[in-house]
C-alpha cells in the first residue's frame, strides 16, 4: 500500500479518511508528500525527488490520480503520467425503483468506489421511491428516501467533489402507481400519464419541486422514455387522434417550464421518444431538419443504447442525433438487469464500442446505467468490473490488460479473474462468443418442472456446464473477502441450476419412453432441489439485507415461494406415479413446442434475454 502525506490538508478534507486504506493507498504523517494543483481536464502526475505533484480539476480526479499512482508506480525512481479526459462528465446511474432501494450505507460505499474510479456524478433513478410532498401514495410501502436521506447522501457526494442528480419520470414508467385508485385519474394508457391535464402538471410539479428541495444540484433528468402509446388511450377519447410528436412537444414544453421555475434550467431527457417519433418511413428513416425547430434548445437529449457491439451502429445513430441542435449525451448499460446474475462480459463489449463511438463523434457526456428490471435481483456491486472498465475510457484506457487487472484488484480487493466468475450462471455453452448474452440464471430457475415451456432452449450438456460453473464460483468465493455474501448467492444459485436446468427434460423423456428406472433416478435428483432452493433463498435474503431496505423483497418471497411449491407438486406427482398411487403424470405426457415459435423444431437460442418472471413460469392466466 502506498501512503501519502497531503501538503494541503484541505485538498481532500474528510474524504481522505473515508477512503484511506481501502483502495491500495492511504494517508499518514510519514507518507509521500503530495501537492495538489488545479488544472482543467484530465490529470497529470509527476513524482520527483520523493515528492508527488498531482494536477487535476477536482477531488474526484485527484483521488483517481492517487489510485493510479499507487497502482502503477514500481516503487523506485521517478514517475510521470499525463492523461487527458475524453468526457466532460462521467456518471453512474443507480436504479432505486425496481424493488431494491439501496440503504444509505450501500450508496456511500458505492460513492467511495465511484470517486476513486473518477466518476463525477451519481444519478439516483427514482420513479416512486422518494417521499413527495402532497403525494402520499408516491413511495407508499416502498421504503422511499426522505429529504433527510437525500440530503445526507448529497452531502457525502460533495465530500468527494461528486454531484448527486435526480433521475425521475415525468411521462411514463409509473407502473407501480397505476394500481393506486387515488391516482388512476392521472393515467392515459397503461403507465403513461394523461398529458394536457392540469392535475397531471400539478403532480409533475410536486415531483420536480421536491427534487429541488432535496438535492443541491441544478441538474435533473426528467425521463420521458418508452411512452410509445402516448395519446392513444383516454387522451384520444377526449381530443381525438393527434400526432404523437405534437403531443410530446406540447408536454415537454410544460414540463421544462416547471423545471425552470425550480431552478433546473437545462433538464436532461432520454431521446428515444423524440428520435423514434421524428423518424419515419416518409422521411426515409431520417430526421427532417424542420423537426429541430420543435425541440426546446435547453433540453439535453440522452441517447441510450445497451444492445450492440458494433461501433458503426452507435456512430450512425449519434450522427442522426446531430440533427438536433441540443446537447447530446450517451447512456450505456452495466448489465445487471438479467436476474440474479450480471453479464459483465457483454458489458465490456457493448460499452467499449459505444465509448469509442462517443469519442469519435464528440459526445462529451457518458452515463453508465445500472438498471434492475423486474425485481433488481443482482447485487448493486455485481457490475463493479463494468464500472471500472467504463471509467477508464475517460482517460483513453481500453482493454482488459494488466493495468486494468491491477487497478481492479486494488478497487475490489480480489483478483479480476475470480470476480468475473460472478457472471457464470448466465453461461449456457462453453463457447466464448460475447454475443451470447442470456438471462439463463433466471429463466432456468423459474422454468416450471412439469410444464417446461423453456425446456426447448436447453441442451443436453447444460447441467454439466452449470456444475462446472458452480465449482468455479465456489473456489472464487473462498477468496472473495468483503464480497463473500455476493458470491455465496451465485454459488447457491449454481447448485440449484446444475440440477434444475435439465431435470424437466430428463423426467419428460423418461416418462414418455416408459423408462421407469431412469424416471426413478431423475426423481431422486428432483428430491434434492428443495434443500438447494432453500439455501439459495437464504443467501439471497442475506445479500438483500446487506445492501437494500426491506420492502421489495416480498416479491422474491412470492416468486421463490411459488418455485418451492411447484417443485413440491412435481415431487408429489412423480412419486405417486412411481409408487402406483396414480396412473399417469399428464403434464409430462404433453409434447412441447419451441419457446421461440418454431413448432416442433427447437431453436437453441444462446442469445436469449427473457427476464420477465411471469412469461417464464407459465402459459396460463397469471394477471
Amino acid at each position: 500500500m502506498v501512503v501519502y502525506r497531503l501538503k494541503d490538508a484541505e485538498a481532500l478534507g474528510v474524504a481522505a479518511a473515508e477512503v484511506s486504506g481501502l483502495f491500495g493507498f492511504g494517508f499518514g504523517k510519514e507518507g509521500i508528500p503530495v501537492e495538489f494543483l488545479r488544472r482543467a481536464g484530465g490529470v497529470k502526475i509527476d513524482y520527483r525527488n520523493g515528492t508527488l505533484t498531482v494536477e487535476a480539476s477536482g477531488r474526484v480526479q485527484f483521488l483517481y490520480a492517487l489510485k493510479l499512482f499507487a497502482d502503477e508506480y514500481g516503487g523506485t525512481g521517478d514517475f510521470s503520467c499525463e492523461q487527458n479526459a475524453n468526457f466532460d462528465e462521467l456518471t453512474y446511474m443507480c436504479d432505486c425503483s425496481r424493488n431494491a432501494v439501496p440503504k444509505k450505507g450501500t450508496l456511500k460505499k458505492l460513492i467511495r468506489h465511484l470517486a476513486v474510479m473518477g466518476y463525477q456524478t451519481l444519478g439516483l433513478y427514482m420513479e416512486d421511491t422518494f417521499v413527495v410532498k402532497n403525494q402520499p401514495y408516491v413511495g407508499y410501502l416502498r421504503t422511499p428516501y426522505t429529504r433527510e436521506d437525500i440530503r445526507e447522501i448529497d452531502e457525502y457526494c460533495r465530500l468527494f467533489g461528486m454531484e448527486l442528480v435526480p433521475y425521475i419520470q415525468t411521462l411514463a414508467h409509473f407502473n407501480t402507481l397505476v394500481r393506486d385508485y387515488a391516482l388512476a385519474h392521472l393515467f392515459d394508457f397503461n403507465d403513461i400519464l394523461m398529458v394536457g391535464e392540469e392535475s397531471t402538471y400539478a403532480f409533475i410539479e410536486d415531483l420536480i419541486s421536491t427534487c429541488a428541495d432535496y438535492f443541491t444540484t441544478k441538474k435533473i433528468h426528467i425521463g420521458m422514455d418508452e411512452a410509445y402509446m402516448i395519446g392513444r388511450g383516454k387522451y384520444m377519447d377526449k381530443h381525438g387522434a393527434r400526432g404523437r410528436f405534437d403531443v410530446m412537444t406540447e408536454h415537454l414544453a410544460r414540463v421544462t417550464e416547471i423545471c425552470k421555475k425550480y431552478g433546473f434550467e437545462k433538464p436532461m431527457m432520454w431521446s428515444d421518444m423524440f428520435f423514434s417519433l421524428s423518424m419515419s418511413a416518409q422521411y426515409g428513416n431520417e430526421i427532417p431538419p424542420e423537426i429541430n425547430g420543435k425541440m426546446p434548445k435547453n433540453v439535453e437529449l440522452v441517447y441510450w443504447d445497451y444492445c450492440s457491439t458494433d461501433r458503426n451502429h452507435y456512430s450512425e445513430m449519434m450522427k442522426k442525433h446531430r440533427v438536433f441542435e441540443n446537447r447530446i449525451g450517451f447512456a450505456t448499460g452495466a448489465w445487471k438487469w438479467l436476474g440474479y446474475t450480471p453479464d459483465n462480459r457483454y458489458g465490456f463489449a457493448s460499452c467499449g464500442e459505444s465509448a469509442r463511438a462517443c469519442i469519435e463523434n464528440g459526445i462529451r457526456e457518458y452515463i453508465v446505467t445500472g438498471w434492475g428490471d423486474n425485481g433488481a435481483e443482482s447485487s448493486l456491486f455485481s457490475v463493479l468490473p463494468t464500472m471500472l472498465y467504463c471509467a477508464r475510457f475517460n482517460y483513453g484506457a481500453f482493454g482488459l490488460d494488466d493495468a486494468f487487472r491491477k487497478s481492479f484488484g486494488s478497487l475490489a480487493g480480489m483478483k479480476f479473474e475470480d470476480f468475473m466468475t460472478i457472471d457464470l450462471c448466465n453461461r449456457v455453452t462453453r463457447h466464448e462468443d460475447v454475443e451470447e448474452k442470456t438471462s439463463s440464471n433466471k429463466y432456468l430457475l423459474f422454468n416450471d418442472v412439469l410444464l417446461g415451456t423453456l425446456d426447448t432452449m436447453a441442451t443436453d450438456d447444460l447441467g454439466d456446464i452449470l456444475q462446472e460453473c458452480a465449482d468455479r464460483i465456489g473456489a472464487a468465493k473462498r477468496r472473495s473477502g468483503q464480497w463473500k455474501y455476493v458470491f455465496e448467492t451465485q454459488y447457491r444459485l449454481g447448485r440449484v441450476l446444475e440440477i434444475k436446468s435439465t431435470i424437466g427434460i430428463k423426467l419428460r423423456n423418461a416418462y414418455q419412453k416408459g423408462d421407469r428406472k431412469e424416471l426413478a433416478a431423475q426423481y431422486l435428483r428432483l428430491k434434492m432441489l428443495p434443500a438447494r432452493i432453500e439455501s439459495f433463498y437464504r443467501s439471497l435474503r442475506a445479500q438483500w439485507d446487506a445492501e437494500n431496505r426491506p420492502n421489495g423483497f416480498d416479491v422474491q418471497d412470492i416468486r421463490i415461494g411459488a418455485l418451492k411449491q411447484r417443485v413440491a407438486v412435481a415431487i408429489k406427482k412423480v412419486g405417486d406415479y412411481l409408487e402406483g398411487r396414480t396412473e399417469s403424470v399428464p403434464e409430462l405426457g404433453e409434447k412441447l413446442l419451441c419457446f421461440m415459435g418454431h413448432g416442433e423444431e427447437f431453436e437453441k437460442d444462446f442469445d436469449q434475454c427473457e427476464w420477465r418472471w411471469r412469461r417464464m413460469t407459465s402459459v396460463n392466466v397469471n394477471e
